[in-house]
């Protein structure tokens, strides 16, 4: 599945209504070295497109196979993330289902989002990083408002290609 990465943006507070009711999304949690939160948002295409890729069968409805795939996904990418992250010792939780109604940082500030597109549709990656606590071994970009783009345009590439 050939994935187009969008303009990566800082954002601050939004709506519950920013992320569709239709679609589904996976949270991660960071600790160790680096603590925060990853998000991945599917539109109910994307899940069933890539929920079948993975599985070789068809998903008609976001069930609990449709779910488990999509934590593999989450799995994947951000655990091919963290190799990135200094020091060596972030983990990740299991990643888990979330809704619209458990989503806890609608009001929070300082989230890199990453929209994602392909021939199913969209999705978005939302990554909120709370604290570094190693010593980066090397220099980690800072992403800020008006940031170049093709850094983490070719960050979430590779994400991608090893996932």
């Amino acid at each position: 599945m050939k994935v187009v990465v969008g303009k990566p943006h800082m954002r601050g507070p939004v709506s519950l209504e920013s992320h569709s009711t239709s679609g589904v999304g996976i949270a991660v949690l960071l600790s160790g070295s680096v603590k925060g939160r990853v998000k991945i948002y599917f539109t109910k295409s994307v899940a069933l497109s890539l929920a079948g890729s993975l599985s070789g069968t068809t998903h008609e409805s976001v069930d609990e196979s449709t779910q488990d795939a999509l934590r593999e996904v989450a799995n994947m990418i951000v655990g091919s993330a963290k190799r990135e992250f200094p020091g060596g010792l972030t983990k990740i939780s299991p990643p888990k289902v979330v809704s619209n109604g458990q989503d806890d940082w609608t009001n929070e500030r300082n989230i890199l989002v990453v929209p994602l597109q392909c021939m199913a549709g969209a999705m978005q990656i939302e990554v909120k990083i709370q604290s570094v606590e190693a010593k980066p071994a090397v220099e980690v970009p800072k992403f800020q408002p008006g940031v170049d783009a093709s850094q983490v345009n070719d960050l979430v590439e590779r994400l991608l290609k090893a996932s």
